[in-house]
């Protein structure tokens, strides 16, 4: 297939939605550059606040250690909260995730559309977290599950939902969560359940690093062989690997260069999903 065959798939004018779901490596812990800073066309997140504006790292401000700092670590906050403070000097930007990369590919194999990155990713979140009426495990006030779904159903009002993009299990696998695997089984009909997710809508899960601390590797089999389950029982749940990708310092998180590359496989796991279903002219 090339690639004007994969461009003219679909004519319908809304919003193409990709969810955003997980913990940290899909929230982005990577540093920016240049490219993570600048507006791409088409390509637009929804706030907490449900507007919309260009999607720029970090696309999901889920703790207060993302976003601009300057070089002497002071968290730099322009008037809009939700918009990114451009750095300067010696600043930095943390933050950068797979989200923004895949919706950029989207966005241009779809030059006719418009895409909407929904992000909802928390930090440091358990698979309990992603239950309805889930908790935060750092934050008792906030409640992930229940938050995405709302805002979810918010930018449905303008678009629908193409893929679902999820990372998640470093907690779990430290805490050698039982039962996980139906755990994120529950997870994932939750969500189309809720979100009236049809087969046709991916969901694509990042299996676990080969970098984390002893007590996180070597627990990993809890979420890499539910991930093999549940991919072999549902044709619309998809893995991507990520064994090969480097952290960032901290045995913990990918770093920018491996966040690019994780939303390329996301991207590369959703195309040939949409081709296999025979959705391309």
């Amino acid at each position: 297939m090339n690639e004007s065959e994969w461009v003219v798939c679909r004519k319908d004018p809304e919003k193409l939605l990709v969810l955003l779901v997980g913990q940290s490596n899909m929230a982005g812990r990577g540093y920016a550059g240049p490219e993570d800073l600048t507006e791409v066309p088409r390509l637009l997140m929804i706030r907490p606040d449900f507007a919309w504006q260009p999607a720029v790292e970090p696309a999901t401000k889920d703790r207060k250690f993302v976003g601009t700092f300057s070089a002497s670590g002071e968290k730099i906050v322009g008037d809009d909260p939700f918009e990114t403070v451009l750095p300067q000097g010696g600043w930095k930007v943390c933050g950068v995730g797979p989200g923004r990369t895949f919706g950029r590919l989207l966005a241009e194999a779809e030059p006719g559309k418009t895409v909407g990155l929904i992000p909802c990713a928390v930090g440091g979140t358990s698979i309990a977290a992603w239950m309805p009426g889930g908790v935060d495990d750092w934050d008792s006030g906030n409640f992930p599950y229940d938050n995405a779904v709302r805002k979810a159903r918010e930018a449905q009002k303008t678009g629908r939902i193409v893929a679902v993009l999820w990372h998640q299990g470093e907690n779990d696998a430290g805490k050698q969560t039982e039962n996980y695997t139906e755990k994120l089984r529950t997870v994932v009909r939750n969500f189309r359940h809720d979100l009236n997710l049809g087969p046709e809508v991916p969901f694509i899960a990042g299996d676990m690093a080969s970098f984390y601390p002893e007590r996180i590797a070597s627990h990993i089999g809890i979420v890499d062989d539910a991930l093999e389950t549940l991919a072999a029982e549902e044709p619309s749940f998809l893995c991507v690997r990520t064994k090969d990708l480097t952290h960032r310092g901290d045995n913990l998180h990918y770093d920018t260069d491996s966040q690019h590359e994780l939303g390329r496989r996301y991207f590369e796991a959703y195309r040939q999903f949409i081709c296999r279903k025979g959705d391309l002219s």
